[in-house]
């Protein structure tokens, strides 16, 4: 072929033309069956990993508007004042660096983890996978039993529900992120796992779900995501369980550009 990079490019965009045109045709799904949100803190902090910027501190946001004690772990040159300001315990150190998760748990009583670890633009070993499998073998190591764990659909059994563009762009990733997930299920801790699709940094709105359909796919607020990674935690029949993060109103492309607020 005489122009197999020019070939591929076409290729890629008229699978994003397509993509446009049908997204969105899925209608609503079958929620999951869990407890609204605690009003009031559990018996033990909770370690937020990732928990200085996005849907990370929108999880310490939750959870320090009820009461509870959060720890965040940020990396030594990482600027924590967002979550320092919402009252949560800094501790530094890097989930690369196993003694670091060690010693971030050993700084308290810890009853749960949470991770939102992620990477994009790194070459080399990947937070995606090696940071979360570091988590995993601390908490272990620590007696912390609860761990919820927000990876990405095209992850694991939802392959196919990631659009193809979005399966090349993140290919990387999600194959890091499969990892993490496997390793998690082998784990015997008592897990979670959260599959959001498009983020969207914009506030919540109260209408996505959780969904145990791989076929579900939509953008989400990162602040309704937050929502939906505390309210399983909270609730002990999310054990086990791997979750797609839903909003029926946002199925479409072009939903991203609504609602500015």
């Amino acid at each position: 072929m005489r122009y197999p990079k020019l070939t591929i490019v076409l290729g890629l965009f008229l699978a994003l033309i397509a993509w446009v045109l049908v997204s969105g045709r899925e209608g609503d799904r079958a929620r999951a069956e869990l407890s609204p949100i605690a009003t009031g803190p559990g018996a033990g902090a909770v370690l937020v990993i990732g928990g200085t910027r996005a849907t990370g501190l929108e999880v310490v946001r939750l959870l320090r508007a009820r009461g509870e004690d959060v720890a965040v772990l940020a990396r030594p040159a990482s600027d924590a004042s967002a979550a320092e300001s919402l009252g949560a315990r800094i501790v530094r150190g890097d989930a690369m660096n196993p003694p670091d998760l060690t010693a971030a748990l050993a700084s308290g009583r810890f009853r749960a983890i949470v991770s939102t670890l992620g990477a994009t633009n790194i070459d080399g070993p990947r937070p995606d996978f090696d940071g979360n499998r570091n988590a995993v073998d601390a908490a272990r190591l620590a007696g912390v039993q609860r761990f919820v764990l927000v990876t990405v659909i095209g992850a694991g059994d939802s392959r196919n529900t990631a659009p193809a563009i979005v399966r090349y762009f993140l290919r990387k990733v999600i194959a890091e992120k499969d990892k993490a997930e496997d390793y998690l299920k082998t784990s015997s801790l008592d897990y979670t796992i959260i599959r959001p699709g498009g983020l969207l940094d914009k506030e919540a709105e109260g209408k996505a779900y959780l969904t145990e359909d791989t076929r579900a796919m939509s953008w989400i607020r990162r602040a309704d995501l937050a929502a939906l990674v505390v309210q399983a935690l909270d609730d002990p029949r999310a054990i086990g369980k791997v979750y797609h993060a839903f909003d029926p109103d946002r199925t479409r492309f072009w939903s991203m550009f609504g609602n500015r607020t």
